[in-house]
């Protein structure tokens, strides 16, 4: 079967250095989210990434007056050839590249595709665990430090194990991130902790690296069910699993201990991972991996750690600072065993259609070129259609009979570029959104696709509303004579939509006449607006009026909180919403099938890994789409 050329796994941060990526407050979790670099090419990053992404479009959404519909979304740069607004991306002459493309997608330098796909608010992802909880805590325990570290300030236990008490993390940990790792410092191991000589003659592995002395504390480090009463040390009871300091056993819903690991007391570092690809723990000592602890796991899990005696004191760390253990070796690893399945799978042959091996390769290869044609295709690049076209053709005859050559791919495109006139008019739309001339945007529609404003009242309404933010921005460059040759004077005439009067303001700009132009144009704007509603969309006009007309009220806009407002990546979408309507007018999907494809997968994933499991490695967009 055909297979990959690259590894995802290898594009993780070789960074030993643990960072936190923080996302706003998503809704009904009103806290940040934080996600450990070891786990930014998980599924669950890609959930996390999605729901920011989704709150971004909708503040943007009410910002630039969009409808709010599927089409639109945050978008990378898609590079083309010279002559279609972007940089390069493909040449037909450079056989490498294009070897790399067709085989498995990896020539790509960056797709244009959404960053966020359509969910629920309900399919938030859930918080992973960052602090201790004092919900169901003994009052001999005290947390503090941000509720990351613990103290046990109560009566000494005397032995007796229910005297102990334990605490739990915040939030259970959520399988879709496959691999879930945090570390516990011992900063005293407490007035009955204690320490002792060895003979000389131990080789015992366990202990410490110091041949002499031999120090013991008894504090349990692990995890546990949300039911657990805390009153008892991990591992002791039914649902919770611990590795204890005074004698290096590990504990498994019961009192009674295996042999497994060292002991551990004052200043070690013991790190706990829970692997949800086979459902597994680990522990960690001071930066080293130990054996497999625990097997077949179930159930929901939060990070523990119990104590016994007065004046035990620990922090925790689930990444929001560097770790002891090098994990990203190990998450990459676990990835790499992932993808190595994946890559060995060889489907029935009933489900390749009765196929050999080798036309099923074939079948899968034409395939993939004909969804980057009509990606290509749906999105206007023409001349990049046809010259990944031509090129297609060029290896097959290289590499094929005659005869398979005609059977095979080199046709793919044709269809497409049959289209050329409509895809050349929405790309020249497309560009002039993107150059910020919105005014020629307008002339453009009007003049090709004269249904579309008509049938989307609100496409009109938020290009009109970049036209009022163009008009803010030529202003505040004007203001701080950032103007260069290559500033194009666009959108200033307020005498009709698609009146396209550039050339009036071709010379040095004047920022009275700006000002006054974007003052008249923007109660043009209110007039027109002010009472409008659109049934089938969820803008809200009045907001999307006000959040625009907000430049007006500060100096110098590039430097205020709206500034956002200004930037260029705002034309981006608009351009995406309005060749989308353009093809819904003319009978086509607002979706490319290369896009539709990679959103099923992405939801497919997402899907499967809500249970653990292998899918939780699989971040579709982080190994195959990022750069």
């Amino acid at each position: 079967m055909a297979s990959f050329s690259h590894d995802p796994a290898t594009k993780v941060q070789q960074s030993s250095v643990t960072t936190t990526v923080t996302t706003p407050a998503l809704a009904g979790h009103p806290d940040e989210f934080f996600v450990p670099k070891y786990l930014a090419s998980t599924c669950y990053a890609d959930c996390v990434a999605n729901s920011a992404a989704q709150l971004a479009s909708q503040t943007a959404t009410q910002t630039r007056g969009s409808p709010g519909s599927s089409t639109t979304s945050s978008r990378s740069t898609f590079g083309l050839l010279d002559g279609e607004t972007t940089p390069q991306l493909y040449n037909h002459s450079d056989s490498s590249k294009h070897s790399s493309l067709v085989r498995g997608l990896s020539g790509f330098q960056a797709f244009d595709l959404p960053e966020s796909i359509q969910t629920t608010p309900g399919d938030a992802p859930p918080h992973l665990p960052s602090g201790w909880s004092s919900e169901g805590v003994s009052q001999s325990m005290e947390i503090f430090g941000d509720m990351l570290e613990v103290k046990f300030a109560g009566p000494p236990a005397k032995g007796n194990e229910q005297e102990a008490a334990a605490v739990r993390a915040n939030h259970p940990i959520p399988p879709q991130c496959g691999l879930f790792y945090f570390e516990v410092e011992v900063l005293s191991r407490g007035k009955d902790g204690y320490a002792f000589p060895l003979p000389r003659t131990s080789t015992s592995v366990f202990e410490r690296d110091d041949p002499i002395i031999n120090e013991r504390s008894f504090i349990g480090v692990g995890f546990c069910g949300p039911k657990v009463q805390l009153n008892k040390m991990p591992g002791w009871v039914s649902d919770s699993w611990g590795y204890h300091g005074d004698d290096g056993n590990t504990f498994a819903c019961q009192n009674s201990g295996k042999q497994y690991g060292p002991t551990f007391s004052t200043n070690d570092v013991i790190g706990c991972g829970i692997n949800f690809r086979n459902r597994t723990a680990f522990y960690t000592k001071n930066g080293m991996a130990l054996e497999t602890a625990f097997k077949d796991l179930k159930g929901t899990l939060y990070p523990a750690v119990g104590m016994r005696t007065i004046g035990e004191h620990v922090r925790a760390n689930f990444g929001q600072r560097d770790f002891v253990f090098d994990i990203e070796s190990y998450m990459r690893e676990e990835k790499a065993k992932t993808y190595m399945q994946i890559h060995a799978f060889q489907p029935p042959l009933e489900l390749l259609g009765g196929r050999s091996s080798a036309r099923a390769d074939t079948a899968i290869t034409q395939t993939i070129h004909k969804l980057i044609s009509s990606y290509l295709a749906h999105n206007g690049y023409v001349d990049s259609v046809r010259a990944f076209a031509g090129d297609v053709q060029k290896e097959a005859n290289a590499f094929s009979s005659p005869k398979s050559v005609e059977d095979g791919d080199v046709k793919m495109g044709e269809s497409e570029i049959a289209e050329d006139l409509e895809a050349i008019n929405r790309q020249k739309i497309r560009a002039a959104v993107m150059e910020g001339n919105i005014n020629r945007a307008l002339k453009l529609t009007e003049l090709f696709f004269p249904k579309v404003f008509e049938d989307n009242p609100e496409i009109l309404f938020q290009l009109k509303c970049r036209k009022f933010v163009e008009l803010m921005r030529l202003c505040a460059l004007a203001k701080k004579s950032e103007y260069t040759e290559d500033e194009e004077m666009h959108d200033v005439s307020n005498d009709d939509d698609t009146d396209m009067r550039d050339a009036e303001f071709r010379a040095t700009p004047n920022l009275a006449d700006l000002l006054n132009e974007s003052i008249r144009y923007g109660q043009k704007l209110h007039e027109s607006y002010r009472n409008k509603k659109f049934p089938s969309s969820t803008t809200d006009v009045q907001k999307a009026l006000n959040n625009i007309f907000a430049l007006m009220a500060y100096p110098d806009p590039i430097n205020s909180p709206v500034a956002y407002l200004l930037a260029e990546d705002g034309r981006a979408p608009v351009a995406e919403d309005l060749n989308s309507a353009i093809l819904v007018s003319q009978g086509k999907s607002s979706v490319a099938k290369l896009e539709r494809l990679i959103q099923h997968t992405t939801m497919l994933m997402r899907e499967l890994a809500e249970q653990g499991g292998q899918s939780a490695f699989v971040n579709v967009r982080h190994d195959f789409l990022a750069p």
